[in-house]
């Protein structure tokens, strides 16, 4: 009877299916990147008297909201003490030694392709790029010439790489980048689509800072919506721009995000409509922008904070004034607070 039982046990056993094991490892998990953009920085004037005995003064009740792995902004002045003066209505010049109040708040790229860092003519802008390059910086949409002023910038976490192109459709002219002539990239239709094309074989995910609009406008103007559509047609992933000082509405062209303009970050404006502004935290993957967050903020007179629920309406309103957020809401998501790490 035991003999039995042995037998029907071990038959009974290699019978039995054997575990299941898996011919492949866990899926790991995506790659991301964070990124937070804002728009204007102007460093001489009111901001440089806030910051003059505390670097970090400008920006401290924001830049818990800032962090990232990447914070870029326009910088919307050159850095030098000499050059110059165009013949214009506003001129903005900095000493170079105010690069410490950006670097205070966590700025780790600037676009310099904008109507303001030509103020004090070829000398003043050399001067700029001398000066980030020998602090450290990384910049995009100006160099020595054409060539440099349109190169791609690539930052690489992980295996994932990100390209950032920095662009103008704005004055002067004398400041635009030529073959062998120093300036900012314009965004000439005749060679957008071949640039940012050749940017995005490089990169998997391609963000554009775009320098234009009109002044005060609450909506983008033709030149804007054209220039935005281009590079998403040519590949990019994100639109960020800026220019107009206040927030205009987002739009999902062929589902990809377009920011028309930021606002101002530091900038001070005798204006009060240039005080509503916005912080975008965007998730970057090799498939594209994953989630963006949207922060509000009041600019404050230089010094950015967090806006009040009557403020952080104004805001959402202008950002929502092309229903982006209603249309991808598991994209796009207003906040009050920070965002998740």
């Amino acid at each position: 009877m035991e003999v039995l039982a042995l037998l029907l046990f071990a038959a009974g056993a290699a019978a039995a299916p054997a575990p299941a094991v898996s011919t492949s490892a866990a899926a790991a998990p995506e790659t991301t990147v964070t990124l937070s953009a804002v728009g204007d920085i102007r460093l001489s004037g009111p901001i440089e008297e806030i910051a003059k005995k505390d670097s970090a003064a400008p920006s401290r009740a924001v830049k818990d909201l800032l962090a990232a792995d990447i914070v870029m902004g326009n910088l919307e002045t050159p850095l030098t003490k000499r050059g110059t003066k165009l013949a214009k209505t506003w001129n903005y010049r900095s000493d170079p030694r105010l690069l410490m109040i950006p670097k205070a708040a966590g700025f780790t790229l600037l676009n310099i392709a904008n109507n303001h860092v030509w103020d004090y003519g070829q000398q003043g802008f050399l001067d700029t790029i001398k000066t980030l390059e020998t602090e450290g910086w990384d910049y995009i949409g100006g160099g020595r010439d054409r060539a440099s002023a349109e190169k791609v910038k690539l930052v690489e976490f992980d295996g994932l790489t990100v390209g950032f192109l920095g662009m103008t459709s704005t004055h002067p002219e004398q400041g635009w980048a030529k073959t062998a002539k120093p300036g900012v990239f314009y965004s000439d239709f005749g060679r957008l689509n071949e640039i940012v094309k050749r940017a995005k074989q490089k990169c998997h995910v391609l963000v554009v800072s775009f320098h234009g609009g009109t002044e005060l406008a609450d909506d983008p103007n033709d030149i804007q919506k054209a220039v935005a559509h281009a590079v998403i047609d040519a590949g990019a992933d994100l639109f960020l721009g800026h220019h107009p000082h206040v927030i205009q509405g987002v739009e999902l062209y062929k589902d990809k995000p377009i920011f028309y303009s930021l606002g101002n970050f530091l900038f001070v404006s005798p204006t009060p409509t240039t005080r509503p502004s916005v912080i975008v935290r965007a998730t970057l993957a090799k498939g594209g922008v994953r989630r963006l967050d949207l922060i509000p903020i009041d600019t404050n007179w230089g010094r950015p904070k967090p806006a009040s629920a009557e403020v952080a309406a104004v805001i959402r309103e202008a950002i929502n004034r092309m229903g982006a957020l209603e249309a991808r809401p598991d994209l796009l998501f207003f906040r009050t607070q920070a965002p998740p790490p």
